[in-house]
């Protein structure tokens, strides 16, 4: 523990047990490897140790040694001939995946040499996630959500250790081989943020529209807000209108980048304009993308039906970009991080993207499968800035959606929450209501406490 080779040599010569393990099952040459000293380890093997000798939960010498980079100590185990595919027992993972993992590629190159499997998955962990998996949930009851089951590229891909990623494929493994979620290297490594290994990946010949966890890597790229992965991805021929097939998995109270399930069936133009990412939205035209394609219908969750009881059937859907533009939260898919709120600058990102989208052609007369405008949302979310600018090009003022509410009922309802509610990280600035009466909306008798959205 302490790395003393002297006394460590006279315990030795006096017959200590170099097998004996303590009260957690560790033995000598376990703490040996965990602090990486090669001469310790050397000792203790030449005394007789066994290289082998795992902690309670299944991880060896071998496999903490490979943690923590240790690569002489690595050599060592290997020539006394440690067992190179062990795995501990709790996740299933072996010394490969935990070298991988941290990005010791010189141990992930020994212990390649010595027959590690690359192909190896981690333990697969089923969890029943109530939750809609897709926009066609109408039929869901929960799905089963196969964490785990992680190849030591894919934990290279999610830490971003090109070397490593190097000695892999070279070795043979397969660039494209997913995740059990149907996530492959490239979609794991964009959606953590491993821009250069996502890169790399690409250069190697990763396919750019691997869809199988059902959102690609430029799906993933723009949920990041990675602009140059994502010029990246286009030029290696990423497909600027595939639509999201289910939303990415999210935890409950955390800060995780996430794609909500709702938003299925959305475009990467329609992605960049909710997230208000203009520099996006005109990469992605420049590359192919159709800036009018909505998404598509939306059915009920199982959730919304008595506990899943009763016919499914349409409850939204067909939002155009221009819509998603003005309703895309601030949080960028981290539904948690109130931290983020910034309802000002939130209106500008807004307005900025809304003028892209009509600079694109989109008609600012648009409505989803509600009847809502995007004038209604800019109205209910006191965006007046936006409001100005949808009315200048040619919004109808008194268009009402199909609760009957236009955008001037909506302003004066969320006017009425604003006077009852201080809550200043809600609302910006302004007055979206009197914005409207300016430019000659037609005042309602419905009581502003009563005007809600239907979404």
């Amino acid at each position: 523990f302490r790395d003393y080779l002297e006394i460590a040599d006279l315990l030795i010569a006096a017959g200590a047990d170099v097998n004996a393990s303590n009260a957690l099952g560790a033995t000598p040459l376990w703490l040996a490897a965990d602090n990486g000293s090669a001469a310790m380890v050397d000792r203790l093997l030449t005394a007789g140790a066994s290289p082998n000798a795992p902690l309670p939960g299944g991880e060896t010498p071998l496999m903490t040694a490979s943690r923590t980079g240790a690569t002489a100590a690595v050599n060592s185990l290997l020539s006394a001939r440690a067992r190179v595919n062990e795995a501990e027992h709790s996740r299933g993972q072996t010394a490969l995946m935990w070298a991988a993992a941290q990005g010791h590629h010189k141990v992930v190159e020994a212990l390649l040499l010595h027959g590690a499997d690359f192909s190896a998955r981690s333990k697969i962990r089923p969890r029943l996630m109530h939750a809609a998996s897709t926009n066609a949930s109408q039929y869901d009851q929960g799905i089963i959500w196969n964490r785990g089951g992680f190849t030591s590229l894919l934990f290279t891909a999610r830490h971003g250790h090109i070397p490593s990623a190097h000695l892999l494929l070279s070795a043979g493994a397969s660039i494209d081989k997913p995740a059990p979620t149907g996530a492959s290297p490239l979609v794991v490594a964009t959606h953590s943020g491993q821009s250069q290994f996502a890169a790399y990946l690409l250069e190697t010949g990763a396919d750019p529209n691997s869809m199988g966890a059902g959102y690609s890597p430029l799906h993933a790229a723009i949920l990041r807000g990675d602009g140059d992965l994502v010029k990246k991805l286009l030029a290696h021929g990423a497909n600027p209108n595939a639509r999201l097939k289910s939303g990415t998995p999210v935890r409950r109270a955390s800060q995780d980048w996430a794609i909500n399930p709702s938003l299925v069936s959305a475009t990467p133009y329609w992605l960049a304009a909710y997230f208000h990412d203009v520099d996006i939205m005109r990469d992605l035209v420049s590359a192919g993308a159709d800036p009018h394609l909505t998404t598509l219908e939306r059915w009920q969750p199982v959730f919304d039906r008595a506990g899943g009881v009763g016919p499914p059937h349409i409850v939204g859907g067909f939002i155009p970009p221009l819509l998603a533009a003005v309703r895309g939260p601030a949080g960028r898919g981290r539904f948690f991080n109130t931290s983020l709120r910034n309802p000002d600058r939130e209106e500008l990102a807004v307005l900025a993207a809304t003028r892209v989208a009509i600079g694109f052609g989109a008609d600012v007369t648009a409505a989803d499968l509600q009847g809502d405008t995007a004038l209604h949302g800019a109205a209910q979310r006191n965006f007046s800035s936006v409001v100005s600018l949808l009315v200048e090009h040619g919004a109808n003022l008194n268009v009402k959606n199909q609760s009957g509410r236009s955008p001037l009922d909506l302003a004066k309802a969320a006017e009425a929450t604003r006077a009852r509610v201080d809550d200043p990280s809600r609302y910006p600035q302004g007055n979206s209501a009197d914005t409207l009466r300016a430019f000659g909306a037609t005042e309602s008798t419905k009581d502003p406490e009563e005007t809600t959205s239907n979404r």
